[in-house]
């Protein structure tokens, strides 16, 4: 009996007895170090959790009219381990969704359970891939953003990225508050990756976004970008800007500038046109800048408007330096100084100021400093301290010179001066409110402090006047409805930090009626050509949009 256990039978049992203690080890191992990681690869095989996007909130003009809404669009993607024939099926997708089929050859051989194929696709294109029937590749909705108005309030509105995240303007400054929060769902899929249906399943609903309600009409809008578009056209000019407010409430109706974009077409812009040149771009203001100088010298009670100062015939040396005037006059009453807009009566005027005080007063208009408004990338500007001015930094600072100032910061002051001497916050948020109409947070207009008083800024509007009436802003007339403001033509700076000859900005900034101002509007342009005065080239612009401003709010003519 003993006999007939062979070597061979003996090898066998031996090989058996082996195996049988590996197999054991294995077993332990996977009971005790494995069990986890196993059960949850099987658990993701059959568990499915799947998240849900919330809607962005709706971004309202102050008339609640749609300027950024949500729309729901499928996207495509592919399960590479489900794709039988990846030659063919890369070129059938290639065809469909106008992509390179080696592209999406590289995607089907990641190690991976989920690759995107295209994003947010258009319904015809969806409607094509879905009628390729392949097994592997499916749909996902996920919000698309949309701006009805395209190139309107461009630059305020901003725009979302590819995953709904806010890159510029309102978008990109309430980001958090527009997007909302996610959801998610828990449910149980079968071997083919499907969702069984009727199987209870776990669900936290996404929170939508909030809306945001803007200060902005839309028809002003409309009309403002038009007219600051023509003027854009007709002056070939480097970059535009346009300004609407409320001196009163410092609410924007309108803020725009030129070159614009579609935010419908980001990829179709180039970067320079998506600059919001209102509040990011800073430049010497020139003569617009001399209701800083008017208001300081009549609020101290050194100069009387009646007061007369010899303007030299045009050419006032002054140091080393020789200071002109666009145009020579002599003897002139300082109401008249700034009507003509004469660069040697306002310095003269100035030196009886002071430096110290016309510091002052250029931080009290608030030049140096941001404004606050809600709207990323806003500059200070610049302005030097005064340990830093030269002996002639008094009189070519009280012009318009040695100092850099940004539109939305001359739209503050020339509104300080129309609305009685105080300086206000600039508005563009009036309210952000939930999808049920609750009011999250208030934007109330901000009166911060006053700048002068009530009888320098009555005394400087009638000084206004006269610059539209019969000075250097006829063009800027608006009839029965009395218009104020001040030009300026600022020489640009070259790369050696001399002023050039050939490059300039017009500004025109302005507000009407005079003596009871209902809108402050302020128009720049960069380097108009071949005309280049602010009362040549702005002037047109405020007129023409001052005279829209009276007929869309029916304001009877004076």
């Amino acid at each position: 009996m003993y006999k007939l256990i062979t070597p061979r039978i003996k090898k066998v049992a031996y090989f058996l007895v082996v195996l049988f203690v590996l197999l054991a080890v294995r077993l332990f191992f996977v009971q005790l170090g494995a069990a986890k990681p196993l059960s949850k690869l099987a658990s993701d095989q059959h568990n499915m959790y799947l998240c849900l996007l919330p809607r962005r909130g709706v971004i309202y003009d102050h008339r609640k009219k749609e300027l950024a809404v949500s729309i729901n669009l499928n996207s495509i993607f592919a399960d590479p381990l489900m794709i039988e024939d990846e030659e063919s099926t890369a070129e059938k997708l290639a065809g469909a969704l106008d992509l390179d089929k080696e592209d999406i050859l590289l995607k089907f051989k990641e190690d991976k359970r989920f690759v995107w194929l295209a994003r947010k696709v258009q319904p015809e294109t969806e409607k094509a891939v879905r009628g390729l029937s392949i097994k592997g590749v499916g749909f996902i909705k996920e919000p698309q953003r949309v701006y009805p108005g395209g190139e309107l309030a461009s630059h305020i509105i901003g725009f979302v990225g590819m995953d709904d995240k806010g890159l510029e303007g309102i978008e990109l400054q309430f980001d958090k508050l527009l997007k909302g929060t996610v959801g998610w769902r828990y449910s149980i899929r079968d071997a083919k990756r499907r969702e069984v249906p009727g199987y209870e399943y776990k669900e936290i609903p996404p929170a939508d976004g909030n809306d945001v309600i803007l200060t902005i009409d839309s028809v002003v809008q409309a009309f403002a970008e038009k007219e600051l578009e023509s003027a854009f056209e007709k002056y070939k000019a480097k970059g535009g800007i346009i300004i609407v407010m409320d001196p009163y409430t410092g609410d924007i109706l309108a803020l725009a500038n030129r070159p614009t974009y579609d935010l419908n077409n980001i990829k179709g812009s180039p970067v320079e046109a998506r600059r919001n040149r209102a509040v990011c771009d800073f430049f010497e203001p020139g003569s617009s800048f001399k209701i800083v100088t008017a208001g300081a010298v009549l609020e101290e009670d050194v100069v009387q408007l009646e007061e007369e100062f010899f303007c030299e015939n045009g050419e006032f040396k002054w140091g080393r330096h020789t200071y002109h005037d666009h145009r020579p006059h002599g003897w002139l009453a300082f109401r008249d100084v700034i009507k003509y807009s004469s660069n040697i009566g306002t310095m003269k005027s100035a030196m009886k100021l002071g430096d110290k005080r016309l510091y002052r007063y250029i931080k009290r208009f608030g030049f140096g400093m941001k404004t606050g408004i809600d709207l990323p990338g806003e500059v200070e500007g610049m302005t030097r301290p005064l340990k830093q001015w030269s002996k002639l930094s008094l009189c070519s600072i009280s012009m318009g010179q040695e100092i850099a100032v940004t539109a939305l910061q001359l739209a503050c002051a020339i509104s300080s001066v129309a609305n009685g001497g105080y300086y206000v916050r600039p508005r563009i948020i009036e309210r952000i409110q939930d999808k049920a109409g609750q009011v999250i947070e208030e934007f109330k207009p901000e009166q911060r402090y006053r700048v002068i008083s009530e009888e320098t800024s009555k005394e400087l509007r009638a000084i206004l006047r006269g610059v539209v009436e019969d000075g250097t802003g006829k063009l800027a007339e608006v009839k029965s409805y009395l218009p104020a403001g001040k030009t300026g033509t600022a020489q640009k700076i070259e790369q050696n930090g001399t002023y050039s000859h050939k490059k300039f900005t017009a500004s025109f900034i302005g507000f009407l009626p005079y003596d009871k101002p209902r809108f402050a509007i302020v128009v720049i342009m960069d380097e108009p050509r071949p005309y280049y005065y602010g009362g040549t080239v702005c002037a047109p612009v405020f007129k023409n949009v001052a005279s829209q401003l009276m007929r869309y709010y029916k304001i009877e003519p004076l």
